[in-house]
Parts: C-alpha cells; structure tokens; sequence
C-alpha cells in the first residue's frame, strides 16, 4: 500500500470526503500518474467510508444545564431601599 493508503483509516470522516473529492478530481484531470494513484485510492476510500457507515452509532448524551435554584419570593420585595443623606 502507498503511505496515503495507510493513513486512512486515521482520517477523519471531513478528511476522508476531501480526499475522495481531490481524487475523483485527478482522476478526471491530473497527469497520468496522479490520475493511476487516484484510481487506485477511490475503492480504498470507498471501502472505509462503508465499515464507518457498517459501525453502530452510539446515541449522543445531550448536556445537561444545571439549574438554578430560587429562592421562593416572601413578602414585600419590591420596595427600592430609601435614600438617605448622610
């Protein structure tokens, strides 16, 4: 395998897309050998895209917020505090 064939696994699924993308795009457009490299490259790509897709998805855990706790109202409390000159 090539060393780029190697890293794929550890890719990242935004980085697996890109590379599928630029690899679509040198086998249409690039020079003989970067389109040979692309062509061998896409069913790798293509085959770790599938055993992502095959793994079983963990739900993700929304975060919890922590509530504030209050203090019940008693009383008079809308009163503003007088002001007195000292």
């Amino acid at each position: 395998m090539t060393p780029l064939a190697d890293m794929i696994p550890a890719m990242s699924d935004p980085d697996l897309k890109a590379l599928r993308a630029n690899a679509e795009r040198l086998t249409a457009s690039g020079s003989p050998v970067q389109a040979a490299t692309a062509a061998d490259i896409l069913p790798l790509i293509d085959a770790e895209t599938a055993r992502r897709a095959a793994l079983p998805t963990t739900p993700k855990k929304r975060a919890t917020v922590a509530k504030k706790k209050v203090v019940p109202v008693t009383g008079h409390q809308t009163a503003l505090p007088s002001k007195t000159a000292a």
